[in-house]
């Protein structure tokens, strides 16, 4: 760490107008959710399935067998098919026979079918402070636990759509003839807390006449501008403040 320190510190201070006021190290407070989720396998409807929706609006059919007399196919394949339809809600049966639910006329527009998956599972790292979530890495540096935590560290609670965002960004996949689709987060358990390391630099400018922070995450390894605008907006009264002081103060001696 020490050696990391320096290097940064090295880069921040390259100018001779800019001096480091003050370098902290601290520990940023994340958490590590288990999320599971539903996913569907989706493809192009195909020829049979959409001959048999289009028989179901136009006639009433409560046989597969009406249906494999009127399009030559085994009856047997017919009645996977409707049966098929029938647990993915495309279709239902009514009185006089087999119809379309707003489902199955959704999908025949569209020209898509959809199937239920067994579901997912996959662990992600949630940071308050940034309202970020991403996927955690199996392996990470463990954090001094002495080292202070966050100043500024905030508690909010998981937000589902964010957390749909993400898996179906890292999750869903395309291949050849069909899509896999991450579709809801079913269940959400905090599983433990965990830590970051965080190096700051309080920065002063003397040429420009201004004072900034840099702030380097250990957890993405590049400088964090999200806790750097945290800390700004926070102290930078502050810090001008405490200089003014010791420019007071030194006059006095």
């Amino acid at each position: 760490m020490d050696e990391l320190i320096k290097k940064l510190a090295d880069g921040v201070a390259s100018s001779p107008d800019v001096s480091i006021r003050k370098r902290d190290v601290w520990r940023l407070p994340v958490v590590h959710l288990d999320i599971a989720y539903d996913r569907v396998k989706r493809l192009k409807m195909d020829i049979l399935m959409k001959m048999l929706l289009f028989a179901f609006q136009q006639s009433d059919i409560r046989r597969a067998a009406v249906l494999a007399d009127m399009l030559s196919v085994e009856e047997l394949f017919i009645s996977d098919l409707i049966h098929k339809m029938k647990r993915t809600g495309l279709i239902l049966l009514g009185k006089k026979g087999y119809v379309l639910t707003p489902k199955g006329y959704d999908y025949l527009e569209k020209g898509i079918f959809e199937e239920v998956l067994d579901g997912g599972q996959a662990v992600v790292t949630f940071s308050a402070a940034h309202r970020e979530y991403w996927l955690s890495e199996e392996d990470h540096s463990p954090v001094d636990e002495k080292l202070a935590v966050y100043r500024y560290a905030a508690e909010t609670e998981p937000d589902d759509e964010r957390l749909l965002e993400l898996l179906a960004k890292e999750k869903n996949s395309t291949e050849e003839g069909f899509q896999i689709l991450v579709t809801a987060i079913a269940d959400v358990e905090e599983l433990d807390s965990d830590y970051v390391a965080c190096i700051e630099f309080q920065l002063y400018d003397r040429k420009q006449d201004i004072f900034y922070v840099r702030v380097w995450n250990n957890g993405t390894d590049q400088w964090d501008e999200t806790l750097e605008k945290q800390l700004e907006e926070q102290e930078l009264v502050e810090w001008r403040e405490a200089m003014k002081a010791e420019m007071e103060i030194a006059g006095h001696e």
